[in-house]
């Protein structure tokens, strides 16, 4: 066995225990192979205090799987351990979702009964080949991890590998879940061979599209394919088909009296926009565009354009089928200049004065424009310049320490619990209110053991929707919790054993576990600590974003 301490950067002096001095303690266990049960040699093994400034020390494992740690002073530590080729493994952690425990090593002890059983990193791997089983190199593989966007379930973008000269991918270490993959061939072109060739008209053109597993171009028929940890799935196979191109045209329309050569138009694969998008040049005087690489699919078309320093984006879905799609007309809305003012509230509100608003797309849409951000000047004005149609997210602050969003308000609408949609015709001002006193809640989690759990505060009642009013923390080694900066209101409290942040999203996610949740009613300021029990793993079951 061998240990690096590291002397100042350690913080653990390598010292016998002096006359009068409290007896140091130890830590040792050994490290293993969870499938096998073998030892593992030359696995790093971290030691960390869990102070206000943490200190580290690292040890190896021996040919014995074994490590060990002394000198140690009485204190909370934190115990990691890395191998290649195996998941990062901390003390208290039997999967992923699981929180880590600390160890409470008192004056003198001796703790040498600590096991890690490492688990190998999972892997997903297969072959990419064409119609004629032949390999295909330079297609992207995504594993597409079934969460949840706006309370909606989707498809979400994950880890990617792309196909060697062989046709072959792995991807590895991906969190155990459930996966669609998806092959896309990130509009390349394909070599469909033809045995005659004669004169007359070009041969038509092939691109790969997009495929899912097991073979549909559909997300929504994508086969899920439970990926669990240390485990190897090695034949996710695609056969793709070469797909004739077809051709997309159309034009911009711009509003009545407005003039400008400054027009772009972008394409997106509606399930994997972030991925797979592209754009083309908008032909003056008429606006026109043409796509003449479009494989069939679903598309999302953004055309945007800026005429005298204002900005218009306009938005269409459209189905492309073999024969294209012809007359396209996309109308551009103008953007608008939101007006409105940020304010705070409470005690010491003078010392936290609000200084930006911002927005960000709501809809999934992206926008390539200027950024969407105005300062606060005078009493809190501020105009957003360019706003175009759409969906938007709101951001203002600084929130002040310890404080929260108050209100949001669009006119009359309440835009801090439901959607703002912009439109050319919106005249309404934005009305934000900051507050400077946020509640705050602290208590305690039981359990048959000690150790660290994550505390869950839900809105209650009509505001279950909203999820920027969740808030979570992660007790301590004790089982004690403190959440600050809680917007006032109706709440249920929960308490974790196993805990996956994404999991809000889902609006079901909760429903079995309601009749362990505490009711409280939050006020402004401190409020009366709460005992929780902890919710084990074996009855809190799976609580990630997928089922």
């Amino acid at each position: 066995m061998s240990a690096a301490l590291f002397g100042v950067s350690s913080g653990f002096c390598c010292c016998l225990t002096l006359f009068g001095q409290a007896p140091s303690g130890a830590i040792a266990g050994v490290v293993t192979d969870r499938g096998s049960n073998t030892p593992l040699r030359r696995a790093i093994v971290t030691l960390s205090t869990l102070e206000a400034q943490p200190q580290d020390a690292v040890a190896w494992t021996d040919a014995n799987g074994r490590f060990g740690f002394g000198y140690l002073p009485a204190g909370r530590y934190e115990l990691r351990v890395t191998k290649n080729g195996y998941q990062p493994s901390t003390y208290g952690t039997e999967d992923t979702r699981r929180l880590p425990r600390s160890i409470q090593l008192a004056a003198g002890e001796v703790r040498n009964d600590l096991v890690f059983r490492m688990q190998l990193v999972n892997s997903v791997s297969g072959l990419i080949v064409d119609e004629d089983g032949d390999p295909v190199a330079g297609i992207q593989i995504l594993a597409m991890r079934q969460g949840w966007q706006r309370q909606k379930r989707e498809l979400l973008p994950g880890p990617a590998a792309m196909s060697d000269s062989s046709g072959r991918y792995r991807i590895t270490g991906l969190p155990p879940g459930s996966y669609a993959f998806v092959a896309a061939g990130a509009n390349r072109p394909a070599l469909k061979l033809n045995p005659e060739v004669s004169a007359g008209p070009a041969p038509p053109r092939y691109m790969y599209g997009e495929q899912y597993y097991p073979g549909t171009d559909q997300a929504a028929s994508a086969r899920l394919t439970t990926v669990e940890a240390g485990r190897e799935y090695s034949q996710i196979d695609f056969r793709l088909t070469a797909q004739p191109v077809t051709s997309v045209q159309g034009k911009v329309v711009l509003p009545a009296g407005v003039k400008t050569e400054q027009v772009s138009i972008n394409a997106g694969n509606a399930d994997l926009w972030n991925r797979m998008n592209f754009g083309t040049g908008v032909s003056n005087p008429d606006h026109v565009f043409r796509f003449d690489q479009f494989p069939p699919g679903s598309y999302t078309l953004v055309a945007q354009a800026t005429a005298e320093g204002k900005q218009y984006r306009g938005v269409q879905k459209i189905e492309v089928g073999p024969e294209g799609a012809r007359d396209l007309a996309i109308a551009l809305e103008a953007g608008i200049d939101l007006q409105g003012s940020v304010s705070v509230e409470g005690p010491d509100a003078g010392k936290f004065p609000a200084a930006f608003v911002t927005l960000v797309p709501g809809d999934g849409i992206s926008w390539t424009g200027p950024q969407l951000r105005a300062n606060a000047g005078k009493e809190g004005r501020f105009t957003l310049t360019g706003v175009p149609p759409g969906v938007w997210d709101i951001n203002a602050g600084p929130v002040p320490p310890g404080g929260y969003i108050k209100s949001m308000y669009l006119g009359d609408q309440d835009v801090l619990t439901e959607e703002m949609v912009i439109r050319a015709t919106t005249s309404a001002q934005l009305k934000i209110v900051l507050g400077t006193q946020g509640a705050s809640l602290s208590g305690d989690v039981n359990g048959e053991q000690p150790g660290r759990s994550a505390v869950l505060a839900a809105p209650d009642g009509k505001f279950r929707h909203v999820l920027s009013f969740y808030r979570y923390a992660v007790s301590d080694g004790q089982g004690h919790f403190q959440i600050k900066g809680m917007r006032p209101g109706n709440y249920k409290l929960y308490a974790f054993e196993e805990f996956d942040p994404q999991s809000i999203q889902d609006p079901e996610f909760l429903a079995p576990f309601e009749p362990a949740g505490i009711a409280v009613t939050l006020r402004e300021g401190e409020n009366p600590a709460q005992k929780l029990r902890v919710i084990p793993a074996a009855n809190a079951g799976h609580t990630g974003g997928t089922p």
